[in-house]
Parts: C-alpha cells; sequence; structure tokens
C-alpha cells in the first residue's frame, strides 16, 4: 500500500483526474460483469445502456445551478464600520482555529487611498501572504487578508471543505468588499486560485472594485478545457465527494514545511468552486462586468489549473469591452500553481512578488518584467 502512495503522491492534477476516470470505469466494468452474472446477459445489455444514455445525458446537459450566485451589496461608509465588521469575521472563526489562520486587518488607524483585500487559495489560509501583505501596507495601504468559509481549522486533516459550497464564497465575498469599502477609497482585491475565482465573481458583479486581480485563476483543472471543464464539474457535484491527500506519504511529516495548509481536497468543493466560476462566465455573457478594470495573471508551468479555461473568460470579458490586463510567467521560471505563499514549493517571491505589486497597485506590467529586482 505505502509503494502505491508513493507513486500517487507527486501526481499532477491532470494525472490524479485520469486516474480517477480510469477508476471509475473499472468499477462500472466490475457491475456490469455482476450483473450479467445474475440477470443475464440480454437484460443486463439493456439495463446499462440506459444507465449509460441517462449518465452521458447528465454530464453532457444536466443545467447547473446558478441560484442565489448573485450580489447582496451592503458596504460599510466608515472606518468604524469596516472594523466592526472585521471584529464579526472574525469572532466567527472555526474553534480550535489554527493560529497560523487568523484573519488578518493590516490597517493605518484611519481610510487610505487604496485598501487591498486578499483571498488566498483552496485549503490554505491567510498566512499565504504573510511576506506579501506586509509590502503592500508598508506603501501606505490598507490590507485585509480574509480567511475563506470552512478553512483554517486546526486538525489539518479536517474534511471541512466538503462543506464548501458556491453560495458560501459568494456571500463571503460580497463581505469581504462590503468591509474595504470602509477602510479605503479604492478597492483592489487579489486573488490566488480560488481566491482568484472569487475574485472574477466580484469583478463580474460589484461595481465598488475598482481592479479585481486574478492570479493563477481557478476556472478548471490543468489539461483539461472549457468544455471537458464543464462535465468534470458536473461529476463531481453529482458523485458522492471524495476526500484526497495531497501528498499521502508526506502527510505526516508536512507539519513542518506547510504548518497552515490542509493536507486533504475535496471533490464535492472543487465542484462548488467550479461552479462559481460558471456563474461568472454566465454572467459574463450578458453583461459587462461592474468592475472598473480586471487583471489576470497565469503561469505557463502551472499543473494545477487549466490556462485553456482562463483565456476562455478573458475572451468573454473582452467581447464585453471590459478594461482587461494579461500577463503570464514563462515556463522558463518554472513556478509553482502559488504564486504567493513562500513555503509553496516552487515559489519565488523574488522574481513574482515585484510583478505582482506593480499589477495590482497600478494595472500596469513592469518594463523588466522579465529580470524584476527584488521589493524594497
Amino acid at each position: 500500500m505505502t509503494s502505491v502512495l508513493q507513486w500517487i503522491g507527486p501526481l499532477s492534477v491532470t494525472e490524479r483526474a485520469l486516474i480517477g476516470i480510469a477508476l471509475i470505469l473499472l468499477v462500472v466494468s466490475v457491475l456490469i460483469a455482476v450483473t450479467v452474472f445474475f440477470v443475464g446477459a440480454r437484460r443486463a445489455a439493456i439495463g446499462w445502456v440506459v444507465i449509460l444514455v441517462a449518465s452521458v445525458a447528465a454530464l453532457l446537459f444536466l443545467p447547473i445551478s446558478t441560484a442565489g450566485l448573485t450580489a447582496s451589496p451592503n458596504p460599510t461608509r466608515s472606518y468604524a464600520d469596516a472594523l466592526e465588521r472585521f471584529a464579526a469575521h472574525a469572532d466567527n472563526a472555526p474553534e480550535p482555529l489554527n493560529p497560523f489562520c487568523e484573519s488578518r486587518l493590516l490597517g493605518h488607524g484611519q481610510r487610505t487611498d487604496k485598501v487591498f483585500v486578499l483571498l488566498h487559495g483552496v485549503s490554505s489560509c491567510p498566512q499565504a501572504f504573510v511576506d506579501f501583505a506586509p509590502l503592500l501596507y508598508g506603501r501606505g495601504h490598507n490590507v485585509l487578508v480574509l480567511r475563506l468559509p470552512q478553512h483554517g481549522y486546526a486538525d489539518r486533516g479536517t474534511d471541512a471543505l466538503r462543506y464548501l459550497t458556491a453560495n458560501k464564497l459568494a456571500t463571503f465575498a460580497d463581505e469581504a468588499v462590503d468591509m474595504a469599502t470602509g477602510l479605503g477609497d479604492e478597492v483592489v482585491v487579489v486573488g490566488i486560485s480560488t481566491g482568484g475565482t472569487i475574485a472574477g465573481w466580484l469583478a463580474q458583479n460589484r461595481p465598488e472594485v475598482d481592479r479585481a486581480v486574478l492570479a493563477a485563476p481557478f476556472f478548471g483543472l490543468s489539461g483539461f478545457g472549457p468544455k471537458m471543464n464543464l462535465i468534470l464539474m458536473r461529476a463531481m457535484l453529482m458523485l458522492p465527494d471524495v476526500s484526497i491527500w495531497k501528498d499521502p506519504v508526506m502527510r505526516e511529516k508536512s507539519d513542518k514545511v506547510m504548518p497552515h495548509a490542509y493536507m486533504r481536497q475535496s471533490t464535492r468543493a472543487t465542484g462548488e468552486i467550479m461552479r462559481l466560476g460558471f456563474a461568472t462566465y454566465r454572467e459574463a455573457q450578458e453583461a459587462a462586468p461592474r468592475a472598473s478594470e480586471i487583471v489576470v495573471v497565469t503561469n505557463e508551468a502551472d499543473t494545477a489549473v487549466s490556462n485553456e479555461t482562463t483565456e476562455a473568460f478573458e475572451a468573454v470579458w473582452k467581447a464585453q469591452g471590459a478594461e482587461l490586463v494579461t500577463y503570464t510567467f514563462g515556463a522558463e521560471h518554472q513556478l509553482g500553481h502559488e504564486l504567493f505563499d513562500p513555503l509553496e514549493p516552487g515559489s519565488n517571491p523574488s522574481l513574482t512578488y515585484p510583478i505582482l505589486l506593480q499589477l495590482a497597485e497600478t494595472g500596469t506590467v513592469p518594463q523588466a518584467a522579465s529580470a524584476p529586482a527584488t521589493p524594497d
């Protein structure tokens, strides 16, 4: 068993998805054989053809509900009001909470010209911005780093992500921008991975957002295009949840490596995050985004998210006349998926931070992006 876990641990998202599909096909094959044995080949064939046709039809055509995934604004009007909302959010933290995972407000005691909302990825927590948030604060900005729903439990082996839904993420997103409006005149939302998915939803729905920065946004699984990701999303929403260990062999030792990140992910949560992205895409086909500007950052070496699917979002926003800025980290940099967390394997803050800072602050691409200097 250990040798199997050692083999599975390093596999990419695409490879794990393909293995999952193969296992489903294997289980179906066994069930077919058992059915033939008990009811005969003819009856089994008729029954399984009906099941197969119904399953394929569901995966291809089953309507995906986006009910409730519209904005419900309730913005704060003052710094004091924003502090009160933040305190209420912090008081709603899970118990026991991982000490690394508290939501954070780096405030200057008054409204600033810009306020930055930083949103982490799935299974991570605010600690992912431990080095990046102070850089923004040091430049005179208020910075709000919020813990996503179902994240931050002290038990890093928890299956809490199975209860994450697109509706919870949308409610959380509204609350984040509502807090931010009292902290600064210009609201900038920066999200990585699932945080990027949320930033995209906010860009589409909230006019209070002046700039949304989507860093390696998760709109689909790496290795699959938009159409196949729709099928995978339906499958993950329809089938029972599967809790997947990120690295089955190293999970007992990983406290020393990523003490703030969960060791498990949920297929149902993955489908729900994609559903929020699908709601954004569906809305974007009908109307221009409400945010003033959208910045999309991709990474050619990313093995977690589908850049092809992200490009489909870029295309629909361009068609709607959105102010859109794009930047891509080349494959030669061999960056990991996480562009902010200094502890994530493959991270390179000396390369990524100067570029991400300028994109977030100004919406412009650095002239010397290929050889950036380390930020002050």
